[in-house]
């Protein structure tokens, strides 16, 4: 376990900052969760359907390999026998055909099923993600069985949980709301129970009409409580491979207009893994078209996974002090640049980590005035309400709990609108002072990364003018060269915003924080550094 926490440490504070603060981490299972229970997959369930007796149309099969087509031939083929056999009007018809539908494709998917209790709790790793099941407010299965609520059941048993109700409901209707807060489980693509006595959906999504009809539905909103919750919440996506369009057309949508959220995809591996190459192709794909986090991962690191988050706070820190010189759970990203450069735009985007804005309080009016053109008391008054508001914010950015955090502005930009030696070495002491008094329990300024974006006085002097900010290219170049310098001796990210849209300014910035290297700058040390400079 301790060489998969080090190698996930960051997206395993992630997932329980987002599943512990406000409930905002769920599932979203595919198929190739339930291939241990002998469950068919999507081919093997149309070559069923093929050989079936009633149907006999494996010879269809050739006719195309995709296997929406496929399901679509052998459903029209048993359609035309029922009605050539059939006398009743056509709605009765109708329905029994559909009866008859469901009834096959229920015998075919659970022929050799393994339904047992024994069978439902060895599985490599669900059993250990009941918990997270329970817990998140909704898991999106795209599977027809039921399985998943079977091994709720059992949980629920086993640990003598919800004695007043059944813990969890089940949905395949987009739209409708939810009698509970937790423990919903929507089926996107319908639900056939192993005991049809406990409700199924009239449609299941499996042959080309129906695919192309719910594509439809997506582009007309039918969907959008789907949009909503991925744009709200962090997925985990298991047992799926992305063949599904109408699941991609959404995550494209959802990533399109949300770029700041993603989420992550579990790329199950049998044992050995893709070369370090084709991960990075396959990741870097994964997350510029849909915003998600392409984890490699086996069946035993996916229950290191389940098992990781489950644990409380307190067993987790103790997880992670027991790995040789400890596992750092604190991750904190400063964003830093010259004014108009997108800092703020760029953070109001990012809705899955927590961040924490350039002022605490109302802005100062004088802000909006360049700080060359203030006067010597507007300037001390700018001063003293600056330090106000960084030392809030470092006394909340150092009681944070473990996870990811972005910050507006490094401790140290104040900096920047010094005009000499002489005032940057006094402006230092002050932020000192202000941010790790030395009577106060917060006795330190928070490290952390630093993003620099940087950006073409040009566009800067266009961008200030739009917010009623009246700079001159002269004071803006100046102004950049000072923020550029101030950094050329540390390691840092530099992200060049001139050219680029809002989205992909957030999109790089979340590279940086979810694939880059963690290189914290010591603020505290840099600030005492400056303090003492003649």
């Amino acid at each position: 376990m301790n060489t998969f926490l080090l190698e996930n440490t960051k997206y395993l504070v992630h997932m329980r900052q987002r599943m512990g603060r406000d409930n905002r981490l769920g599932l979203c299972l595919g198929a190739g969760i339930s291939v241990d229970f002998d469950i068919p997959t999507w081919k093997e369930l149309v070559q069923r359907i093929a050989s079936h007796p009633q149907v006999k149309g494996e010879e269809l099969l050739l006719a195309s390999e995709s296997l929406t087509s496929q399901s679509q031939y052998l459903y029209q083929k048993l359609l035309q026998s029922q009605l050539r056999e059939d006398t009743e009007d056509e709605v009765a018809a109708s329905r029994k055909f559909n009866t008859e539908w469901l009834k096959i494709l229920h015998e075919c998917l659970y022929r050799d099923a393994r339904t047992s209790e024994t069978a439902l709790k060895s599985h490599p790793y669900l059993w250990n993600l009941m918990p997270l099941i329970k817990k998140s407010s909704m898991t999106i299965n795209y599977n027809f069985d039921d399985t998943i609520e079977r091994m709720l059941y059992l949980h629920n048993a086993e640990y003598h949980s919800h004695d007043d109700d059944k813990g969890f409901e089940v949905t395949w209707q987009p739209t409708l709301q939810f009698r509970r807060d937790n423990g919903a489980i929507y089926h996107p693509n319908g639900f056939l129970p192993l005991e049809m006595i406990e409700g199924f959906s009239e449609q299941l999504i499996f042959v080309e009409q129906d695919f192309a009809d719910q594509l439809i539905d997506v582009s007309h909103g039918h969907y959008s409580a789907l949009l909503s919750h991925f744009s709200k919440n962090t997925m985990i996506f298991i047992g799926l491979s992305l063949n599904d369009s109408n699941l991609k057309h959404i995550l494209r949508v959802s990533a399109r207009s949300n770029p700041g959220n993603f989420h992550y995809h579990i790329q199950w591996c049998r044992s050995e893994k893709p070369s370090d190459s084709e991960q990075e192709a396959i990741r870097k794909a994964n997350f510029s078209i849909y915003n998600l986090v392409t984890l490699f991962l086996t069946a035993d690191e996916i229950v290191h996974l389940a098992n990781l988050l489950k644990a409380n706070p307190e067993e987790f820190e103790s997880i992670c002090d027991a790995v040789k010189d400890g596992v750092s759970t604190n991750f904190r990203y400063y964003v830093s640049g010259p004014v108009g450069s997108g800092k703020s735009t760029a953070l109001g985007h990012i809705r899955s980590l927590v961040t924490y804005d350039e002022w605490v309080d109302r802005r100062s009016p004088l802000l909006g005035k360049p700080h060359v053109e203030l006067t010597d008391t507007e300037r001390t008054s700018v001063d003293e309400w600056i330090n106000q508001q960084f030392r809030k914010k470092n006394r909340k950015i150092s009681s944070e709990s473990p996870g990811i955090a972005v910050i507006d502005r490094s401790p140290l930009d104040p900096l920047y609108f010094t005009n000499d030696s002489v005032s940057a070495k006094k402006r230092a002491q002050e932020l000192l002072q202000a941010m790790a008094p030395s009577q106060s329990t917060i006795s330190s300024i928070a490290d952390g990364h630093l993003i620099l974006l940087k950006c073409d006085p040009r566009v800067l002097k266009l961008r200030l003018a739009a917010r009623e900010k009246n700079y001159n290219e002269d004071q803006l170049s100046e102004h950049s060269s000072v923020v550029s310098e101030a950094w050329n001796n540390f390691t840092i990210t530099v992200i060049d915003t001139t050219n680029l849209s809002v989205y992909q300014v957030v999109s790089k910035v979340l590279e940086t924080i979810l694939f880059g290297p963690y290189q914290p700058i010591n603020f505290q040390r840099t600030c005492e550094e400056k303090a003492r400079e003649s």
